[in-house]
């Protein structure tokens, strides 16, 4: 029994499974039945094989373990710090903590003992003082912790610098000192959520990513164990997702070998809001489900999974513990914790993800080339490349060849749902003064469901 099964039996070359596949056509053109283009422009073939596809990149590292993370909203100290023992009450592990405005950090962690968890922050303040005390605050309790400083994220969303370019840098500087191994992040989810592809995104993360490195190596504060932590939108194509978060892998350690460093990335990923809908919202769920699916077998930190009903609904316990609980099927009952780097072999996966690789390095030199990421998004080039991608999506969409499920696929024409809403779903614009074009995240089927409420 020392002999391996499949010696038993002759190889089959990829000619000789093009030929019966042709033959099983029965005279359809192969290219036109079987072969499919993306939006990120890789043509999906009908098989991979050994012969067809590159080799598994090796020497990279994948997390052991994935955490599974749960949103808390900070508005009032009180209420936030008791969500957040009721999240690791309820199997959470991480908590991606939330704020619109600066808190008490003392306040919030009074009486809290976290050891073993992670906090990763996502404040829309920067402030010096305020992130020396969440900090020290943070530390106190025991709990590891990003900070999640991300000049260039908030300059693509909002359209302004947190005060202006020369102080957010020192804002930054002064945030390495504070933790140089948890201070920065690269919200790479903006560029998902407003309807980049999964080419764009990861060569304007690698080209964020860079922005940072020049700019804390000519000021010297760039260190050779330098931490980035990177916050992810989730997109439904699952196998790509899956070749999207492996071929980062290879792209950062590429970026960091030039500087280098050994740069200590971590991940957290968040399934996107483009494919979410109001109508039938139980298929967020499905939706959702297989998203988290992706992200972990593509090889992340952390997932925080999106509540079923968070478009339309205020944060509520109900819609917390399933969003919670989907990820903790996903690896206490579903095994999806026993296996590091899953996906490690698989043909389809490692030729997509060689592609998306080799396509997001081109498009990554083409912005060094032109200046960088920040020259490129006061250019206004980002935006529109990322508005192209949307437009696609839109199109394909309001044709009806894209479908979301329950709302132009089998929408159920008797449901109504203008009296559940507790929140405005829809882009809301505002008119303000800002440097740059804001990145605009908006729902696919907004457009759709504007007009069906209009006729409940």
């Amino acid at each position: 029994m020392s002999d391996k099964l499949f010696e038993q039996f002759e190889g089959v070359s990829a000619k000789q499974w093009k030929q019966s596949i042709q033959a099983g056509l029965r005279g359809a053109d192969y290219n036109d039945t079987l072969l499919t283009q993306t939006p990120e422009g890789i043509t999906i073939k009908p098989f991979y094989n050994s012969e067809t596809s590159p080799e598994a990149v090796t020497g990279l590292r994948y997390p052991e373990q994935w955490s599974v993370t749960q949103a808390v909203f900070v508005h009032d100290t009180r209420v936030a710090r008791g969500l957040i023992l009721k999240s690791i009450q309820g199997g959470a592990e991480a908590i991606l903590l939330e704020a619109a405005e600066a808190f008490d950090p003392e306040a919030l962690f009074e009486g809290l003992s976290l050891e073993g968890i992670t906090i990763y922050c996502d404040f829309a303040s920067l402030d010096a003082d305020f992130f020396e005390k969440f900090a020290k605050a943070a530390a106190a309790s025991g709990a590891s912790f990003h900070l999640g400083i991300d000049i260039i994220g908030n300059l693509a969303k909002t359209g302004n610098w947190g005060t202006n370019k020369e102080a957010d840098h020192l804002l930054m500087e002064a945030a390495l000192k504070i933790t140089s191994s948890s201070a920065l992040s690269v919200t790479v989810s903006h560029f998902g959520n407003a309807g980049a592809n999964a080419v764009q995104e990861l060569a304007y993360a690698l080209a964020h990513t860079n922005e940072y490195l020049n700019h804390l190596e000519k000021s010297g504060h760039l260190k050779e164990d330098i931490a980035i932590n990177y916050r992810w939108s989730i997109g439904a194509n699952y196998f790509m997702e899956i070749a999207k978060f492996r071929a980062f892998r290879q792209l950062l350690a590429t970026l960091s070998e030039l500087y280098n460093i050994a740069l200590n990335d971590t991940h957290l990923a968040r399934p996107s809001s483009r494919n979410k809908t109001i109508y039938d919202p139980n298929v967020n769920m499905l939706r959702t489900t297989t998203e988290c699916m992706s992200a972990v077998l593509g090889g992340v930190d952390a997932v925080c999974n999106l509540p079923y009903d968070a478009i339309y609904h205020k944060s509520n316990e109900f819609g917390e513990r399933i969003s919670r609980n989907q990820l903790l099927i996903l690896k206490h009952e579903s095994y999806f914790d026993q296996v590091t780097n899953a996906a490690d072999g698989a043909y389809y996966i490692e030729d997509l993800s060689q592609q998306l690789a080799e396509k997001a390095l081109e498009l990554f030199k083409q912005i060094e080339a032109s200046g960088g990421f920040v020259k490129a998004l006061f250019a206004g080039t980002i935006q529109r490349k990322i508005r192209e991608q949307a437009q696609y999506a839109q199109d394909a969409f309001d044709s009806g060849a894209k479908a979301l499920l329950g709302t132009n696929l089998y929408p159920n024409g008797e449901e109504k749902v203008s009296q559940t809403m507790k929140l405005y779903p829809f882009l809301k614009q505002e008119a303000r003064k800002t440097i740059i074009e804001p990145l605009i995240i908006k729902r696919i089927a907004e457009s759709h469901e504007k007009n069906r409420l209009d006729n409940e």
